[in-house]
């Protein structure tokens, strides 16, 4: 740093005189310890000049000016020393306002300014800002966009806020696309390909950049699409006619020739052939493609015992259009791996090894074994890793194979022999270069530790351990070394560890910008790290990660201001992007099988009828309301089977505890669903729910509901102990685990659901009951693509305190009752149609008997267990099911019973079972699912062929010849088929 010549004469003037004090100006922007540490000029020292530039040099080390020039002023007591500086500027929020109608987004314009939060600010970076908006806005069809760059800032922050003022300016719409080269295409065909013109009305669509994008791709693929694997297609520019507001892609096309697989040496069929080289798969003839599909084809011919087998490949020249790809293939003879076997081995069991190999004898599932001499090699290094992981440094691994032909196939038995040698112990540890203060705590962060196993692997978890520690308490340069050395017993490990600590860093202030309609309190709250805290990378992606959690924002960007500059105290800055508070959704599904409405005009299908049930969801959400982050949330659903709709008021961070969450709702349901009568529901409920851990969540529930039934269509019900509206007062407790892979379409682990509830007068409800739910299901790989699922269900009603005239099975209200059957729960009946039936038998004490209808009336206990093989049909997106399902819904608890017979016609309490197959075709919200079942026991009943009026004449005490026909009851019986069409898995 040169100073000016007055300046010198000057300060030549005042050459060891005392300093009365020193000045950095603008005042702040350096905290205080670090002017302490960087500015060695000292109140009371005597001033001299060589001192100047190495005051000047330090406190541009420290990143926070662009300039500095320095003043001294004499006074009667010595001189005063001032440093006038120019302050550097730091990015702060870059935001983009005005009128837009994506695409593109906000964000993404954001983006493309390429900004970075806490990093230098350059004037000259808003110039090719603007720029790069520009030209993305022209990628999307804008024309002639008006972009107007604006830039605040905050001295005592040091950051500058950057903000686009974009006028979009109209949207242009494609023409006819000009083609540089040999296509190949007509015009039509590039059209239809590229998607720019609407079919049949031959529109222009409107330009966007996925838009065109999409077109080249749809081009591209076209050509691959006639097994044109080489070809290229590739966006020259758009060319812009702004008068007529149209925009022509200019492209450049190579075709490329036809390619063809083609095996040689061995027969092989060409679907094996296409599906293990995956050229086709991914429309490319790459180098790396090639080289997979060798290696697949040799793990193939392995598989079917070619040990031996060698697989080439080569790209004949083109010639006539035509591509040829040549996969020589020689197998030779065909083995059976019989045994595996391991000796020499005493620290590791047998077991234990052989769970770390790929080598396998044959099996059920492995017809021929599983070997080959890569695999071979591939155990050993993995038995050497686990042998030296626990002290072997000096084990040896070799293997032999011995090979025995046969008339058929030979035989392998491939021996592992392992000599282990010594064992090395960890012996003593030394650390050094760690503070008093925390060398008890780093200690217990190693993974070596004395008298242990001493291996490499654990001194590399040993230096990350500790590394980590310090770079989460502002130990950001800390540095870590180890070494080791035999000790003098020969078998041990002296371990040696240095830490250089380094500077400590600590954070200055949080910045926020960005929050405009969240409550700032909110944001606060999650925000751990504070003035004078260590400075921590961890704890910053944490705090992240809990403000993305709360989930009203589409962005948070952290980053530590001037990260570079030699400060010990930094800013750390936090910049947002609020979601949207709105979203609405729609969603459209339906059902098929057998089930059906009350009817009031027809008796004769208790069982229920063949029928379709469209269904349409609408789901519209304000979230972060008033700004506290909580959501409402206005639900609604109608088919031909229901009606619901809902309000809800949730909660999440309840107590501003992480994990508890409370939800307040009001529902209404209108149910078709039990072909007996309708049931409707008007409910309000409090549920507290607590996330224990990612598999566990617990909930506790308060609902408080009217229920009432109509449409009744069997005279037995319409007695007013059983059809006049009920409150029901229900305290519960739900318990869920799941430790599903994924829970839509799960492929291993487990999900259990726990749910007790409790209803009685001092809840303010009419009836007295205990329920209890419980369920299980397990997910088990049988191999890479089959996979084994079960699941059961066990549920309960404990009425008691029974109302007069009502028995305590009785009391229980019928739309609070268990009801089963169909593609969710037992396939072995329709929905809603397994368990007791209406058999003519009084409810009521005192009431006459009465002619039997088999209408379900549900029942007290519940019992379903299912099983399903699932397994690859078609590709990857046709699945295939076998399903076998058991259970019922039983009258009560005593009368559960897993036999299979059906004693009489008035008998429901014995376990139906079911049997059957099913597609499931893999879609972007869960698998379409199409069952078909045959009940092996079905259950029969006394029926009734005729109208509701015609039932209220019949008198079953009336000899039967004195009846009219349509009183006489029939003999009917669930059906032994039952097919179901639904969305998801069945479990």
């Amino acid at each position: 740093m040169l100073l000016p010549a007055t300046l010198i004469g000057q300060v030549q003037d005042l050459e060891g005189k005392k300093i009365v004090d020193v000045q950095v100006l603008p005042v702040d922007l350096l905290h205080p310890a670090d002017l302490a540490r960087l500015q060695p000029l000292r109140v009371g020292q005597p001033f001299h000049l060589k001192d100047v530039p190495e005051a000047i040099d330090s406190l541009f080390g420290s990143g926070q000016f662009e300039d500095i020039s320095v003043d001294a002023k004499p006074t009667p007591d010595g001189v005063i020393i001032q440093f006038l500086t120019k302050p550097a500027w730091f990015v702060g929020k870059v935001s983009v306002i005005g009128k837009l109608s994506p695409p593109p987004s906000r964000s993404q314009l954001v983006s493309s300014g390429r900004f970075s939060l806490g990093t230098p600010f350059n004037e000259k970076d808003v110039g090719q800002a603007v720029e790069s908006i520009t030209e993305l806005m022209n990628r999307n069809g804008l024309l002639e966009p008006q972009i107007a760059p604006k830039a605040e800032r905050d001295l005592r922050t040091q950051q500058v806020f950057i903000t686009f003022q974009v006028t979009k300016g109209k949207r242009g719409k494609y023409e006819m696309p000009r083609v540089n080269g040999q296509s190949g295409l007509s015009d039509s065909t590039i059209l239809r390909a590229t998607g720019w013109r609407i079919p049949i009305i031959h529109f222009w669509r409107k330009v966007n950049d996925t838009r065109t994008r999409a077109g080249v791709d749809g081009l591209l693929n076209k050509y691959q699409g006639q097994k044109r694997l080489t070809a290229k297609v590739e966006l020259d520019s758009l060319e812009f006619d702004n008068a007529r507001r149209r925009i022509r892609p200019v492209l450049t096309v190579d075709p490329g020739p036809k390619v063809e697989l083609k095996a040689t040496g061995t027969k092989i069929s060409k679907r094996i052939l296409t599906r293990y080289v995956p050229v086709y798969e991914e429309r490319a003839i790459y180098e790396d493609l090639l080289l997979e599909g060798k290696k697949k084809l040799q793990d193939y011919f392995q598989g079917q015992g070619y040990y031996d087998v060698e697989v080439t490949f080569r790209a004949l020249p083109a010639k006539n259009d035509l591509q040829t790809i040549e996969y020589g293939i020689t197998k030779g003879d065909r083995y059976k791996l019989v045994k595996v076997l391991v000796t020499g081995n005493k620290y590791f069991s047998t077991d234990t090894i052989r769970e770390r190999m790929f080598m396998q004898p044959k099996s059920f599932s492995l017809r021929y074994g599983r070997y080959s001499e890569a695999f071979r090699r591939k155990d050993e290094e993995s038995i050497v890793d686990l042998y030296r992981s626990n002290g072997f440094r000096d084990v040896k691994i070799s293997s032999t194979v011995d090979r025995h032909a046969t008339a058929k196939d030979g035989l392998v038995t491939v021996t592992v022999n392992v000599d282990e040698g010594r064992q090395w112990i960890v012996g003593n540890i030394t650390l050094s270069g760690v503070s008093s203060d925390v060398y008890t705590t780093v200690m217990t962060l190693l993974t070596s530790t004395p008298g242990q196993p001493f291996a490499d692997i654990n001194m590399a978890a040993d230096r990350s351990a500790v590394l980590t520690y310090f770079h989460d308490n502002g130990f950001i340069s800390a540095e870590f070394k180890g070494q080791w050395q035999p000790s003098q017993s020969g078998s041990k490990a002296d371990i040696t560890y240095r830490v250089k600590e380094g500077p400590r860093q600590f954070v200055r202030e949080v910045l926020i910008s960005g929050v405009t309609l969240t409550r700032r309190s909110l944001v606060d709250k999650q925000i751990t790290l504070k003035p004078g805290s260590p400075l921590s990378s961890l704890e910053q992606t944490e705090i992240q990660k809990r403000l993305y959690d709360l989930g009203i924002f589409a962005r948070v960007d952290t980053a530590i201001q001037n990260e570079e500059g030699d400060t010990s105290h930094k800013y750390v800055a936090f910049d947002f992007d609020e979601a949207n508070r709105y979203s609405v959704a729609f969603g459209l599904g339906a059902q098929l099988g057998r089930f059906g409405t009350p009817s009031s005009t027809n008796l004769s299908s208790p069982g229920g009828a063949t029928g379709f049930s469209p269904q349409l969801s609408v789901d519209v959400s304000r979230q972060n309301f008033l700004g506290l982050g909580h959501a409402v949330s206005l639900r609604g659903i109608y088919s031909s089977l229901e009606k619901r709709a809902s309000l809800s008021y949730q909660q999440p961070h309840f107590m501003d505890t992480e994990g508890l969450a409370i939800l307040y709702n009001l529902l209404y349901a209108d149910s078709l669903s039990v072909r007996t009568f309708a049931s409707k529901r008007t409910e309000a409920s409090v549920q507290v729910s607590q996330k224990f851990s990612n598999s566990l969540t617990g909930l506790f529930r308060y609902a408080y509901r009217r229920i009432s039934v109509s449409q009744v269509i069997i005279p037995v019900l319409l007695v007013p102990q059983l059809a006049a509206p009920v409150r029901i007062g229900l305290l519960s407790a739900n318990l869920v685990q799941d430790r599903r892979d994924n829970p839509t379409e799960p492929h291993r682990g487990i999900y259990n659901t726990f749910d007790l509830g409790f209803s009685s007068r001092y809840l303010g409800s009419q009836r007295s009951f205990g329920r209890l739910l419980m369920r299980n299901a397990t997910y088990h790989r049988l191999t890479r693509s089959i996979v084994f699922a079960r699941q059961t269900q066990f549920g309960l009603i404990l009425p008691f305190s029974a109302p007069l005239g009502l028995t305590e099975q009785q009391s229980v209200p019928l739309a609070e009752r268990f009801f089963g059957g169909g593609a969710d729960s037992l396939r072995a009946f329709p929905y809603n149609q397994a368990g007791p039936r209406d058999t003519g038998t009084p409810l009521v004490a005192g009431a006459a008997a009465y002619q039997p209808t088999g209408f379900p009336l549900g029942g007290n206990a519940l019992l379903f267990n299912n099983l399903e093989l699932r397994f690859p049909v078609l590709g990857e997106n046709i699945q295939g099911v076998i399903f076998h399902d058991m259970g019922n819904i039983y009258s009560s608890f005593t009368k559960m019973s897993l036999r299979a017979r059906q004693r009489d016609l008035k008998d429901f309490d014995y376990a139906a079972q079911a049997v059957g197959v099913g597609i499931r075709y893999r879609t972007p919200v869960g698998p379409i699912r199409l069952d078909l079942a045959y009940s092996l026991n079905p259950p029969s009943y006394q029926g009734f062929k005729g109208t509701p009026q015609q039932l209220l004449l019949c008198n079953p005490s009336a000899p039967p010849e004195s009846l009219p026909g349509y009183c006489r009851p029939t003999q009917q019986r669930v059906s032994h088929f039952q097919f179901f069409f639904s969305i998801g898995q069945t479990f």
